[in-house]
C-alpha cells in the first residue's frame, strides 16, 4: 500500500476484476485497500470488442492506468488501453519486488518465532511508498533506520542481514526521442546551451543523451523509480520549453 491514500491520475496501478456490466467493468485497486474503480468498455483495448466477457475475467488481474481520480467522490476510473507495453514491463518488476519484500519480513518473523510481521509491514508502509523501498532505505542506511520508526532491533538487523544480499540501488529508465529545432543563426549553439541548461536542473536522476541525427536526439532518463523518471522528464521539458521561448522549438516522442 502506498503511503497515499488515493492513486493520482496517470498512476499505474495493479487492478482485479470484480464484475462485468454493460458499459464496462468494475474492478478493486490492489495498493489501495481494493478501493473500486471503474473500466469503461471503450478503455479495455485499442479494438472493437465483441464479448466483454470473454474479454475480462472477474478475478482476473491487470495493469491498468488511472484516469480520473475524484478523492471526495471516491469516484475512480481506469484504463488498460493507455497503459504502454515500458509501463506494463515496469510494473511488472514492481509487483515482483512486491512479492519478495514481503517474503522477507515473513522469513524474519518466523526466525524470530513472531506469528507474523504485521506490525512491521504496517510502520514501514506508513513511511514508504512500498515495502521494497523501506528495504532499499534500509540497506543503504542501516538497521538503526528502522529501529527509528519502531521495529525490534533484532528484527531490523535480520532484515538488513537478507536484504543486502538481494537489493541493489533501484534504477528505472525512460527513454524518449527528443526533436527539436533553431531558427536562429547560430541555432546549434541556441540547441546545445539549451539542453546543458535543461539537464543541469535535474535533481533525482540522470540523463543521457545521445545524437541520432539532424534534429534527432535519443533521451534516456535514470531515476529510482518509474514516478520520479516521468516527474524528471517533465521537468527537463519545462525548462528546455523556456531556454528556447523564441529561439526554437521541440517535442518529443516515443
Amino acid at each position: 500500500m502506498s503511503v497515499q491514500d488515493f492513486p493520482e491520475v496517470g498512476e499505474i496501478v495493479l487492478v482485479t476484476v470484480e464484475s462485468i456490466s454493460p458499459s464496462g467493468a468494475w474492478v478493486t485497486l490492489d495498493e489501495y485497500n481494493n478501493l473500486r474503480a471503474f473500466l469503461p468498455e471503450n478503455e479495455i483495448t485499442r479494438g472493437t470488442i465483441k464479448n466483454l466477457e470473454k474479454a475480462i475475467k472477474p478475478k482476473q488481474k491487470l495493469i491498468a492506468k488511472v484516469i480520473k481520480a475524484d478523492k471526495q467522490k471516491l469516484d475512480v476510473d481506469v484504463s488498460i488501453k493507455q497503459v504502454t507495453q515500458e509501463e506494463q514491463k515496469l510494473k511488472r518488476i514492481e509487483i515482483k519486488k512486491s512479492k519478495w519484500a514481503e517474503s522477507v519480513f515473513n522469513i524474519v518473523a518466523k526466525k524470530l518465532n513472531r506469528p507474523n510481521a504485521e506490525k512491521e509491514t504496517k510502520l514501514i508502509s506508513q513511511k514508504y511508498e512500498s515495502l521494497y523501498a523501506g528495504l532499499e532505505e534500509l540497506v543503504k542506511e542501516g538497521p538503526e533506520t528502522f529501529v527509528k520508526l519502531g521495529i525490534d532491533e533484532n528484527f531490523a538487523k535480520e532484515l538488513y542481514k537478507l536484504a543486502s544480499e538481494k537489493v541493489k540501488p533501484p534504477v528505472v529508465s525512460i527513454t524518449k526521442t527528443l526533436e527539436i529545432y533553431s531558427p536562429e543563426p547560430n541555432g546549434i549553439e541556441v540547441i546545445k546551451n539549451a539542453l546543458t541548461d535543461a539537464i543541469s536542473e535535474l535533481k533525482n536522476g540522470k540523463m543521457e543523451i545521445k545524437y541520432i541525427g539532424a534534429p534527432r536526439y535519443m533521451i534516456t532518463y535514470y531515476a529510482e523509480n518509474y514516478k520520479e523518471a516521468e516527474k524528471g522528464l517533465k521537468k527537463f521539458a519545462s525548462v528546455l520549453s523556456k531556454k528556447l521561448e523564441g529561439k526554437g522549438s521541440f517535442r518529443l516522442v516515443e
